[in-house]
């Protein structure tokens, strides 16, 4: 009998362990609720306010975003202006250097030609 009465202490001795570990696991995760619960209450306390902030700056971000876009509409119709403002001056300063380019060029054909009739080269067969 005695070695029954050894096995039923081991075992109760395993059960007691076992209602030890029991109990310190259960205490553990009550104070894990505990503290999850404090925590969801800090958030739900303190999460709508920065959202309403978050909002707000979103909310002025766009403003200045669209105001940013004005601006550079208004920069991009300003550049458009200025490029064909200084197209058009172009053309009206070149106007008088293509014509004295074109007149130039007429005065040194008529001198060419002038030049081969005094020689007496007429030149090729169709050269006016």
């Amino acid at each position: 009998m005695e070695l029954s009465e050894g096995l039923v202490m081991a075992l109760m001795v395993a059960a007691l362990i076992v209602c030890g570990f029991a109990v310190f696991a259960l205490v553990e995760l009550v104070r894990t609720l505990r503290s999850v619960r404090a925590l969801s209450d800090d958030l739900s306390s303190s999460l709508p306010p920065l959202i309403a902030k978050a909002d707000v700056t979103v909310d002025a971000l766009n403003a200045e975003l669209l105001r940013v876009d004005g601006i550079i509409g208004d920069v991009e119709e300003l550049s458009s202006r200025v490029g064909h403002t200084v197209t058009l001056v172009q053309d009206a300063v070149n106007v008088p250097a293509n014509a004295v380019s074109a007149a130039s060029e007429r005065i040194r054909e008529v001198w060419h030609k002038a030049r081969r009739s005094r020689t007496g080269d007429a030149g090729p067969v169709g050269d006016h």
